[in-house]
């Protein structure tokens, strides 16, 4: 062992501890879903409900899935009784608290399936986290059009 191997071996072990750290303090996501649509339905949408027992404020980026061509973070609002898909930036997770992702809320816009999706299905969805994280999300199919929007309907920006 030369005087360089035992620095080297430090360095690589601590480094692997401050990785782990690092990713110790994830967002915690549950109840994740996305609602069965019609095979000629351009759009979908996924819900979830994500926790963050973090000191600070975790903000979500932008999401993607292998399964679909594009994934984004939307607001809806009803104006006249139209609802709206608005598109948002970021989603911020306040430190130690949670935010839910549901039907006539916040969701991910899952936007041209590659194929199309049936009740007990899974859909992979990648949040990106600000600083570069991302975090792997496995959101079940439910069957049919539960309560609330027929995101195939309603497609304003």
């Amino acid at each position: 062992m030369n005087r360089h191997t035992l620095p080297a071996i430090a360095l690589c072990l601590f480094g692997s501890v401050c990785i782990g750290a690092a990713h110790a303090e994830t967002l915690n996501v549950t109840e994740a879903w996305v609602r069965e649509a019609p095979p000629t339905s351009a759009v979908n949408a996924a819900y979830m409900h994500i926790a963050n027992p973090d000191k600070k404020d975790q903000i979500i980026t932008g999401a993607s899935s292998p399964q679909f061509d594009t994934v984004e973070i939307h607001r809806t609002e009803i104006v006249d009784g139209m609802a709206r898909m608005l598109p948002q930036e970021r989603l911020a997770i306040p430190a130690n608290g949670n935010v839910s992702l549901e039907p006539n809320g916040l969701h991910l816009m899952l936007i041209q399936a590659k194929q199309p999706l049936k009740a007990g299905d899974h859909v992979e969805i990648n949040l990106s986290l600000d600083g570069g994280a991302t975090q792997k999300v496995d959101a079940e199919v439910r069957p049919g059009m539960a309560e609330g929007m027929d995101h195939s309907q309603h497609m304003q920006h």
